[in-house]
């Protein structure tokens, strides 16, 4: 059978800025367009994305096996990711880690103060790498959560937790909060100009398992990513290769590939850094057309992790080619035609 391939490219449809110039995008263009799409509501992050293709539940321990190996998989954990919380008239809009700047010390000293307050709550904070935390609950909360990369930017509001332990949640995240804020190490960071550590982001939380659909091969290099396919015993390549055509040759089954330097540019505001990473993925992905249409792959999947599901398969394709399915005048589903314009400043 040839191979199928899940291709997943957060931030591909934005939110974008305007260009300066004019992205030339055939490939991309013909992908999108002769795309079956379908809305699918659980897939408008990485993180969804990649737990549906793999068939595991909870992201936490996966990544948490990833940044640190020696971890015994045991116990309920959450992400317990540190974020900078900024106020905005009356609310607090939510900026990740990445332009935190947070030394590994720094997160070890705020870690011992959140671990020394909550353990009579059964609550433990694990920080293995210095900007993606974990919490080990003692006993699982019932509660909903958001994941982080659909909060960034945003008010929080509309994402804290729901469900019957959401509001014993909130309070003890309003401790978390307060003890940041009073820390010597957020005191010493703001002394110097930089921003605060000043609250925890919660998600993503369970136990850990063995994946029940993991692909025959997984390439890139996130932390979920990495833990997943260890976990699911996938042969599993940090970087995709010189083109897909290389990719495809000699393989067979499942293939997925992230390709995230787009979801990183955009994170940035970087547009420049943006074009070029799309310039990149479209030289990557000459050859599939016609990998597609003599059958080498038998089916791509694009994931822009927007919500929706896009399918392209060879033979559909072939015969679109010669008998295509838009009406006279009617406009193609082009890579900047479907991208969104972009949300509010970030940090």
């Amino acid at each position: 059978m040839p191979a199928t391939l899940d291709l997943i490219v957060p931030g591909l449809l934005g939110p974008v800025p305007p260009t300066p110039d004019p992205l030339e995008t055939p490939t991309l263009d013909l992908l999108l367009d002769q795309a079956d799409e379908t809305p699918d509501a659980a897939a408008a992050d990485l993180a969804s994305v990649l737990l549906a293709r793999f068939g595991a539940e909870a992201s936490a321990p996966y990544a948490l096996a990833a940044d640190d190996p020696d971890w015994d998989r045991q116990g309920w954990w959450l992400h317990a990711d540190p974020v900078h919380l900024r106020p905005d008239r009356d609310l607090l809009r939510l900026f990740d880690a990445r332009h935190l700047g947070i030394s590994q010390a720094e997160a070890d000293g705020l870690v011992a103060e959140l671990n020394a307050h909550f353990a009579d709550d059964g609550l433990r904070v694990h920080a293995p790498a210095a900007d993606r935390w974990y919490l080990r609950c003692g006993t699982p909360p019932a509660m909903s959560t958001t994941p982080l990369a659909q909060v960034t930017g945003q008010h929080i509001d509309p994402y804290l937790p729901t469900g019957a332990d959401a509001s014993r949640w909130g309070a003890l995240m309003s401790e978390a909060q307060m003890l940041l804020f009073q820390s010597p190490v957020n005191q010493a960071r703001e002394a110097a100009g930089r921003p605060a550590v000043n609250g925890l982001w919660c998600w993503g939380g369970g136990r850990w398992r063995v994946p029940s659909t993991p692909p025959d091969l997984a390439v890139g290099s996130t932390p979920l990513l990495r833990g997943l396919a260890a976990a699911g015993d996938a042969a599993h390549r940090p970087q995709p290769g010189a083109d897909v055509g290389t990719l495809l040759s000699g393989a067979d089954g499942r293939l997925l590939v992230v390709w995230d330097a787009l979801e990183e540019a955009l994170a940035d505001r970087d547009v420049a850094a943006w074009a070029g990473a799309v310039e990149r993925l479209e030289q990557w992905l000459a050859p599939l057309p016609a990998a597609l249409r003599r059958g080498a792959c038998g089916e791509l999947r694009l994931h822009a992790c927007d919500g929706h599901e896009r399918v392209v398969r060879g033979d559909d394709l072939g015969w679109r080619l010669r008998a295509p399915r838009w009406l006279p005048g009617a406009r193609r589903r082009t890579l900047m035609a479907l991208a969104a314009p972009p949300g509010p400043e970030r940090l």
